[in-house]
C-alpha cells in the first residue's frame, strides 16, 4: 500500500481519451474537500503536460506543486488504454495519476510519486488494478 489514498478513482472498461479522463479527475479534485486555486493549478498542469508526463509502465503522471496545500492530493484512473496522448511506440498508457503536491514540501511530492511507482512495479497490484470491477475496488487497492 502506498499510504496516499486517492481522493478520486475511476475505472474505464473501454479506451478513454486523455483529456476526458484528466478533465473528470481534475473536476473531482476541484470540487473535493480540499480547496485550491483551480485556474492557476490547471495552468501549471497544462505546462507540465506539454513537457511530457509518460513515466513508463503504462503511467501518465500529470502533476503540479500547489501553494498552501497541506498534503498531496491524488486522483487515479485505470483504463485498457488512455488515448490521444503521446507515449513511446509499443507502449500503452493505462494508468493516469493526477498528483497535486504541496509547493512547500519537495519531500511530500517525491514520496507520493515513489509510492505510486512502487505499486506499478508490483505485477500483482498492476493486474488487480487493471481488472478492478469499479472505482471503489480500485481505491481499496491503495
Amino acid at each position: 500500500m502506498s499510504g496516499l489514498v486517492p481522493a478520486y478513482t475511476q475505472v474505464y472498461k473501454e479506451p478513454v481519451a486523455f483529456q476526458r479522463a484528466l478533465g473528470l479527475a481534475y473536476d473531482a479534485l476541484v470540487h473535493g474537500a480540499v480547496p485550491f486555486d483551480a485556474l492557476s493549478v490547471w495552468k501549471a498542469l497544462e505546462k507540465r503536460i506539454g513537457e511530457g508526463i509518460y513515466m513508463g509502465s503504462g503511467l501518465l503522471l500529470p502533476h503540479a506543486r500547489v501553494q498552501g496545500l497541506a498534503e498531496p492530493l491524488m486522483a487515479f484512473v485505470v483504463a485498457p488504454e488512455i488515448k490521444e496522448i503521446v507515449v513511446p511506440r509499443g507502449e500503452t498508457a493505462q494508468f493516469l495519476c493526477l498528483l497535486l503536491s504541496p509547493a512547500e514540501s519537495a519531500t511530500a511530492h517525491t514520496v507520493a510519486i515513489a509510492g505510486v511507482a512502487k505499486l506499478l512495479l508490483d505485477p500483482e497490484w498492476k493486474k488487480r488494478a487493471l481488472t478492478a470491477p469499479d472505482a471503489l475496488f480500485l481505491q481499496s487497492l491503495f
